[in-house]
């Protein structure tokens, strides 16, 4: 898996590297800041800097904890953007309204209380080896990880309809394309809530799971991308996914 993990924290850097010039120029910073906290997420997910940040923390695990709350506000802007990248107010209401903001909330609770309710110390990535313990930690961890995966569930479920839809229209190929890859990725992330619990064996098809949610929207926000470059909108104006 160490493939996998490398290789998602290459694309998203590359995919963050590419965005740059538009960022600067102030074009879409959001989508900017959406790469950017995917390649840290890729980053923090990594045994190695991982095993570095957390010792300078004190080696509780507070590294994993932040990152569940990185991966939250990533995927709000996420939701954000695609929602009104592809005019569809009413998943947008729902992600910035009451609902998202429950959703939030109690996805916030849940992944804070199991963490404190689990015997965190001694850095492991993943809480790998809090996983493995018996008793109260190997009883907590799945729904711990399960925690850290409803919020992306939640806003993929939303945006399943809209990116559905975009698919079936007369849109750019490239905007199509762009709404299959995140598809994909937003099936992926609602798997993941389930896979959570599913036995030791399965480990590396959940981990493929994980790592598919977060390279289909990274792809298919690097495909939107690509197609407002082609369009060639001038710089100073908000890229959209607009029709032909």
């Amino acid at each position: 898996m160490a493939v996998l993990q490398w290789g998602t924290l290459i694309v998203c850097g590359l995919a963050t590297v590419v965005r740059i010039p538009d960022a600067l120029r102030g074009r879409n910073r959001t989508v900017f800041g959406i790469l950017f906290l995917a390649t840290l997420c890729s980053l923090l997910s990594i045994p190695e800097p991982y095993l570095a940040i957390d010792g300078a923390l004190g080696s509780w695990n507070l590294t994993n904890l932040i990152l569940r709350f990185f991966v939250f506000g990533m995927v709000f802007l996420v939701g954000v953007r695609l929602a009104k990248g592809l005019g569809a107010a009413r998943a947008r209401r729902l992600i910035t309204g009451a609902p998202g903001r429950w959703g939030r909330a109690a996805a916030c609770l849940a992944v804070t209380v199991t963490f404190v309710l689990m015997d965190t110390g001694g850095s492991s990535a993943g809480l790998e080896a809090q996983s493995d313990d018996s008793g109260l930690n190997a009883a907590l961890a799945p729904f711990y990880a399960a925690a850290g995966r409803s919020y992306p569930a939640f806003v993929s479920l939303i945006m399943l309809p809209p990116l559905a839809a975009a698919i079936g229209t007369q849109l750019p190929w490239l905007v199509r394309a762009g709404a299959a890859m995140t598809l994909v990725g937003a099936a992926a992330a609602i798997v993941s809530v389930p896979a959570s619990f599913a036995p030791d064996p399965w480990d590396p098809a959940r981990m493929l799971v994980n790592y598919v949610a977060v390279l289909g929207y990274v792809l298919g926000l690097l495909i939107f991308w690509l197609s407002g470059r082609i369009a060639a909108p001038p710089d100073n104006t908000p890229a959209t996914f607009r029709k032909n």
